[in-house]
């Protein structure tokens, strides 16, 4: 059999590829000049295609290794496809680094949880929920739990590899040998994949909400990222037969991907609803507010990830022959791909407003307590002291001296005057005093009127329709493509590096027979027997 097994990577897809990317860093740099005085939309999008690219590297390690596990024979043929997508969690632990970085230096404000002084009580940050989180919510752990995670699941994804590709240069006896590693690395894989990537999730996303959390929520995002992985999956695959390559991968390969595609949308599906369904029925309002915030304030995201990422995969999959046709399965994969993508977007980017809004307002109110303070400080300055006081000569001594200047013509109050004096002067005592209150009051409810109606405002400013937030704007899709372009450039460059068919694979021969000898050519190719 005389196959195609060595992919070259192209200097005409690097430069598409590289100008992919410099559309991705042109996007970026305008939404940073562009943006708040946190650069919230800026982070969010960092956040946002880091661990969704990320997590589609670790899912296909985390497939790869479910499927060797299982003795799975039928994707020997587009295994080296995984391999290589899974080699992406190096370029993942960079993009993560940068945001650790930013937690420390307190760079961004993605997390309300590393707001300064949030776990002290005596702070006007203090949040007592949050700091009875700050054991897990802390810099120290989202640094373990992103960049440390991330650096052992590579670690595993390059033995893994490492040992596929030494299997091609040996003999039959020793090809199964090196299958037998990849077996380990595999079957020991899932628990660390399984287990971490929860914490992964849960310091990476789910703390963006800070106050809000589901036993669900790490599930539910993996399958997201685990959907994202097949439907690119399914796209590179046909990409490289339009090129010539993976001759071999026939219309039952990609129906048995397809089934996969079905499948898992439909198991996304229950998740998102379980989780929904048994959140709004506890209807605790701790738990609510998520759900109840995006429903109100971002139903086009909201309604949106149902439409892209059940109803649309489900119904034109759900007949078994559009599972085998090129057009149809290309189609669906690109909008499944950008359905999770959205995914993503949804949960990353209400909360993220939120929690910068909470800075600034932090922000503002420290400087209006401090304004306060310097005033009081002024005032106390300006005030006499004890000895200016004591210095300051009293009514009767100035009433005595200027009657002593005036040659004693000033006349003498007598105690019987001073009395019919206070008797007039009390009324208009107490009706000063009682003007003063009024007046007194009336700035108080005048200036709660004003905090009411900042507070609205804010409220307003938070949740009002805003393109990158509401829904993404044409720079946030510019800058997935810039994030796309990086991943699939790393993709070639890993898949250039081995050949395509695993020569020494113990399954390879049942891959390769896996069907009934239909060739995809294209749709409605020819059979060859």
């Amino acid at each position: 059999m005389n196959l195609n097994t060595q992919f070259v990577f192209e200097n005409k897809t690097k430069r598409l590829l590289l100008g992919g990317m410099a559309l991705g860093l042109v996007c970026l740099s305008f939404i940073f000049l562009n943006d708040d005085e946190y650069h919230t939309r800026f982070w969010t999008n960092w956040l946002h295609n880091s661990v969704f690219f990320t997590g589609i590297a670790f899912m296909s390690m985390f497939f790869l290794s479910a499927q060797i596990t299982a003795f799975a024979g039928w994707n020997s043929v587009v295994k080296r496809v995984w391999e290589a997508m899974s080699q992406f969690m190096w370029v993942g632990i960079i993009l993560m680094g940068v945001l650790v970085i930013g937690v420390w230096g307190h760079f961004h404000h993605l997390y309300h949880w590393n707001t300064p002084g949030i776990t002290d009580p005596t702070n006007p940050a203090y949040d007592k929920i949050i700091a009875g989180k700050a054991s897990f919510l802390n810099p120290i752990w989202y640094t373990v739990g992103t960049v440390g995670f991330l650096a052992i699941w590579y670690f595993w994804a390059k033995n893994l590899r490492k040992a596929s590709v030494d299997q091609d240069s040996m003999e039959t006896e020793g090809g199964y040998t090196y299958h037998k590693k990849q077996r380990k690395w595999a079957a020991s894989f899932l628990p660390l994949g399984g287990f971490l990537s929860t914490v992964f999730l849960w310091q990476s996303l789910m703390s963006v909400d800070p106050h809000w959390y589901s036993t669900m929520f790490a599930w539910y995002s993996m399958v997201s990222m685990w959907l994202g992985a097949i439907s690119l999956t399914v796209i590179l695959i046909i990409y490289l037969k339009s090129l010539g390559y993976l001759e071999y991968v026939t219309f039952n390969h990609l129906h048995d991907v397809g089934k996969f595609l079905f499948g898992i949308s439909v198991f996304w599906a229950y998740l998102w609803f379980d989780q929904f369904m048994l959140i709004w029925y506890a209807n605790n309002g701790e738990e609510t507010i998520y759900f109840n915030h995006r429903m109100t304030f971002y139903p086009v995201l909201f309604w949106g990830n149902l439409l892209l990422n059940f109803v649309t995969p489900f119904l034109i999959l759900m007949r078994n022959d559009t599972k085998r046709k090129f057009g149809t399965m290309f189609f669906v994969a690109c909008i499944v791909f950008f359905g999770h993508w959205w995914d993503y977007f949804y949960m990353i980017k209400p909360g993220a407003r939120i929690a910068s809004h909470e800075a600034k307002e932090l922000a503002e109110g420290k400087q209006h307590g401090a304004k306060k303070h310097a005033a009081v400080v002024e005032e106390a300055e300006e005030a006499p002291t004890s000895e200016e006081v004591a210095a300051t000569p009293t009514t009767e001594a100035v009433s005595h001296e200027v009657g002593h200047t005036a040659g004693h013509e000033a006349p003498v109050t007598t105690s019987k005057d001073t009395a019919t004096t206070s008797e007039h002067s009390a009324p208009n005592a107490v009706n000063n005093e009682s003007s003063v209150a009024a007046e007194h009051t009336a700035t108080e409810v005048h200036g709660k009127g004003h905090e009411v109606a900042a507070a609205e405002h804010a409220v307003d400013e938070a949740t009002a329709f805003k393109v990158g937030y509401t829904i993404p704007g044409l720079d946030d899709i510019g800058v997935m493509i810039g994030f796309l372009s990086l991943f699939l450039f790393f993709f070639f460059q890993q898949l250039s590096r081995a050949s395509l068919v695993p020569m020494r694979d113990p399954y390879l021969e049942e891959s390769l027979h896996h069907d009934t000898g239909a060739l995809i050519e294209g749709e409605g190719g020819e059979s060859h027997h």
